[in-house]
């Protein structure tokens, strides 16, 4: 199975989005190539949830058999649950899209929840948890290599991801709509 990643920033989410839909894959049983879009490069969830820039991408990667349209929830301030909800309707065979709740450093975050001295309630409440709480925590943990330090970051992710998962309810969500869409398929 082949699956791409399309983040609505390359640079950095990469290194969170794809090590946590690896684990995500890896505890459904599935066995997959997971890559992260490298082009076009996105700037931003409104880029992202385009539908112009989704059909052009979904259309370009004819070899994919799952796309997984991951961005920032960010509130909804700007109405992303619709027009995520709106990019996966348009693409039901092929398409699954995720709303990080608010930001996919909170999944970043929640391998720290013990050591950021506040409720991990508050962090998912936060409309912008990366300036509030993961910005803090990187300069923490240092910002040397991939990601300003992402990478570095998500080696935690080995031996909590159930933790993880059980923390950010959208990665149960995520993997519900997998496993239904892989047994559509069978």
């Amino acid at each position: 199975m082949k699956v791409l990643v399309i983040p609505e920033d390359q640079q950095l989410d990469q290194y969170i989005v794809k090590p946590v839909v690896e684990a995500l894959l890896d505890d459904l049983g599935l066995r997959a190539r997971v890559a992260v879009l490298p082009e076009p490069r996105l700037r931003g969830a409104s880029e992202a949830l385009d539908r112009e820039v989704v059909e052009g991408i979904v259309r370009d990667n004819p070899m994919e058999d799952l796309f997984l349209l991951i961005v920032d929830r960010d509130c909804d301030r700007k109405n992303h649950e619709a027009l995520a909800k709106q990019r996966e309707s348009e693409h039901t065979s092929k398409l699954i899209a995720c709303l990080a709740w608010q930001e996919v450093e909170v999944w970043m975050l929640a391998l720290y929840k013990d050591q950021l001295g506040v409720r991990f309630t508050d962090v998912r409440a936060e409309c912008d948890p990366k300036e509030r709480f993961a910005e803090p925590l990187l300069d923490q943990l240092g910002r040397e290599g991939p990601g300003q330090g992402r990478k570095h970051a998500m080696r935690a992710l080995k031996g909590k991801w159930q933790s993880l998962r059980g923390t950010c309810p959208e990665l149960s969500q995520l993997a519900a709509a997998i496993a239904a869409r892989i047994t559509l398929e069978s």
